[in-house]
């Protein structure tokens, strides 16, 4: 069983050591702007614990920020490993040091990682978003997205179904399948109807895809599947994408007709 200090920092995903993998944020390490000396004499002490053997589990974490704020990555790699090694049942530690290897133009290393939490928890949305991300990188595309396809249709019935589905599809967008992308939204959209994750994601695409007026409806319809605390920023978004779709049209070859009518009338 972890030991709470372990278990607390893992709840959160480890967000004091940075967003690492789920995509998308970029949190600074907790104190970041404090002074490297700062850093080093706080770092001193733990490592004669640590060789010492009387390191406690918060204190080889805290040790771990240390090392990666000091930018020390091959002596944090090293602790990643055995804190990994100790704690196999702590999927979230092996995947920051997937991660850290990636960093480090370890490829094989760090895929090698992702597959140790997958042969252990197969349906894991955060280890396939960084197997995703390395296979893609490496033009393994449709071998990913095969393997994507097989584990979203064993876990449709589980709540890693939608994030599967949700990863498959941004897959397929990013291999230039939008058709195929397309499909997969509608199906989780059809399978989760409470969930505004998948409008959303499909009215991304189609804005980007320059289908304003598609995009600006499926925000409408996430609109009523979200708390109402949170419509009004829907509805700038909306807002936005409708005045863009619009100026669209005007600089598109009907737009251009009917102002240079416009300018004739006028004479």
């Amino acid at each position: 069983m972890l030991n709470k200090p372990i278990a607390a920092v893992a709840a959160i995903g480890l967000a004091g050591l940075g967003g690492w993998w789920l995509g998308h944020t970029s949190k600074q390490i907790e104190a970041a702007e404090t002074p490297q000396t700062a850093f080093k004499q706080r770092r001193a002490p733990l490592e004669a614990k640590l060789k010492g053997g009387t390191a406690s589990d918060a204190e080889q974490l805290q040790l771990l920020k240390l090392r990666l704020a000091l930018g020390d990555k091959s002596a944090a790699l090293g602790l990643l490993e055995t804190l990994s090694d100790q704690r196999p049942e702590n999927w979230q530690l092996r995947l920051m040091l997937a991660d850290l290897r990636r960093q480090q133009q370890d490829q094989s290393g760090a895929e090698r990682e992702i597959r140790q939490v997958l042969n252990v928890k197969p349906m894991q949305p955060e280890a396939w978003q960084q197997l995703s991300q390395l296979q893609l990188n490496q033009g393994k595309g449709a071998q990913l997205e095969a393997q994507l396809k097989s584990s979203a249709v064993i876990a449709k019935t589980k709540p890693e179904g939608l994030p599967l589905g949700l990863l498959l599809a941004d897959v397929q967008q990013r291999r230039q399948q939008s058709k195929s992308a397309e499909n997969t939204y509608r199906d989780l959209i059809g399978r989760y109807p409470e969930d505004p994750r998948p409008l959303l994601a499909l009215a991304l695409q189609k804005q980007e895809a320059g289908e304003g007026e598609a995009a600006v409806a499926l925000i409408r319809e996430a609109r009523q599947r979200v708390p109402e605390k949170s419509r009004p920023v829907l509805d700038q978004v909306a807002a936005s994408w409708m005045v863009k779709s619009v100026r669209q049209q005007a600089q598109g070859p009907t737009g251009r007709a009917l102002a240079a009518g416009a300018v004739g009338l006028s004479n």
